[in-house]
């Protein structure tokens, strides 16, 4: 690592990162929030009766999984738990006195759909009146997956979710779409226990407004159509892409829709959003706040492509008076969009890095941080990566072509030759993505 000016900033960029990261630990959260007292279980807003006898099922299923339920677990130490978590093939796996499956991810595939029918019968043999605790983090979609029986195949339905990948929609869009194909997402799983209290605790890897995308909304009401979900299709071009034999189905005008708030397995639910991007954000602040940094929040979240939201990040430091004395730290989070557009390795975050490098070039003092909470950015091994003015110069002497590399979504390949990546291994969480630029 070089010495100067960009080690120590790099070397703070990571605390805040990996710091945000320890404060925001599903389990940490879970027993700092919730309470079991006489018979109750008490969270912000709710109180819980647990009735005599009568022990809780726990459904975990997401990237946090093992986390969410070993938090939830050890909040409900005397109670004998009986349970499913559903967790990522190359997540650790936490001693848990639940059952523990793994699942595919992100294309669904046999470990999935067999995951899929365990929760399903979980549901449907839930005694009336037991409480259903469901511990939901994104990853959900395709660790747990079940086609829409007798409407599509799981051959069919995996096709899908590999065109959604690449297809440049954002997470409300694809929701949408995965939900309407699905038997479990769109609130049918919860719809296979009518009559249960059912308490959802949500670790949110989406926008704020739109809940029911996290996991697909295996729980919740979906709030949109079929109508909706064919224009999608039609607009991104996935539908000319489908199998035929799929497509001749779809003009079908009766397929059945996703359940709405009328349904009756919602009367007795919950709803309860345990941590989300601003969670991860707030985190961060109060981190770079304690190594002396002046902060600021970029308004809303990143939803756009790199390029624009990084115009928006520069404008923002730029408006920014520098604070005399003091160091600056202008935080945001959420997923920018990136369309694959080669076989290189990488993601979101490390293409963002790397448009930040070749608009930073030349310049000195700030660097910039991108980096995924899950520990994992697309399909490389690294969460993101470091980025300032040096980067694209200290590329090129290494032979390396930051835009060629760029254009082939093969970020990742100059990120690590530089040793630039930002590297956790699994977190177990999954708040979307943090990004920061930091200057001295």
């Amino acid at each position: 690592m070089r010495k100067g000016v960009s080690s120590e900033l790099r070397r703070d960029a990571m605390e805040i990162f990996k710091g945000a990261l320890a404060d925001c630990a599903p389990a940490h959260l879970l027993r700092s929030q919730l309470r079991l007292e006489s018979g109750f279980l008490d969270g912000p807003g709710f109180r819980i009766p647990l009735k005599a006898g009568a022990t809780p099922l726990l459904l975990a299923y997401g990237k946090a999984a093992g986390s969410m339920a070993r938090g939830m677990l050890e909040v409900l130490l005397n109670s004998k738990l009986t349970g499913v978590a559903v967790l990522p093939r190359k997540a650790r796996k936490p001693p848990l006195p639940i059952r523990t499956l793994r699942g595919d991810h992100p294309i669904p595939g046999g470990n999935s759909f067999r995951a899929g029918r365990c929760l399903m019968r979980a549901m449907i043999d839930a005694e009336p009146g037991r409480l259903i605790i469901h511990l939901i983090s994104g990853g959900a979609s395709a660790l747990m997956a079940a086609p829409l029986a007798g409407w599509v195949s799981s051959q069919e339905k995996t096709v899908l979710h590999q065109l959604l990948i690449p297809s440049g929609l954002g997470i409300r869009e694809i929701n949408v779409v995965r939900r309407h194909f699905s038997g479990i997402k769109g609130g049918r799983l919860a719809g296979l226990a009518p009559g249960t209290p059912q308490l959802n605790v949500l670790l949110s890897d989406v926008p704020e407004d739109c809940p029911e995308s996290v996991g697909g909304g295996p729980t919740l009401p979906d709030p949109s159509t079929w109508t909706e979900c064919r224009e999608i299709l039609k607009a991104s071009g996935i539908l000319d892409e489908l199998p035929a034999p799929l497509r001749r189905r779809l003009r079908r005008q009766d397929w059945p829709e996703t359940l709405k708030p009328s349904a009756a397995c919602f009367r007795k639910q919950i709803l309860w959003t345990l941590a989300d991007s601003h969670t991860l954000v707030g985190a961060a602040v109060r981190r770079a706040r304690r190594l002396g940094y002046a902060t600021r929040v970029l308004r809303g979240s990143a939803e756009e492509p790199s390029d624009s939201f990084f115009e928006r990040l520069l404008k923002a430091w730029e408006e920014w008076t520098k604070t005399r004395g003091r160091p600056r730290c202008l935080l945001a989070g959420g997923e920018v969009r990136v369309s694959p557009r080669g076989n290189g390795r990488g993601g979101r975050a490390q293409d963002l890095a790397l448009a930040a490098a070749i608009r930073l070039r030349g310049t000195r003092g700030s660097l910039f941080l991108a980096a995924g909470s899950d520990g994992q950015d697309g399909n490389s091994l690294a969460a993101g990566a470091c980025s300032d003015g040096r980067t694209v110069s200290r590329a090129r002497r290494r032979g390396l072509d930051p835009l060629k590399l760029r254009a082939a979504s093969n970020a990742h390949a100059l990120f690590h030759a530089l040793g630039d990546c930002v590297v956790t291994g699994p977190t177990g969480n999954n708040l979307r993505d943090l990004y920061l630029l930091i200057d001295r």
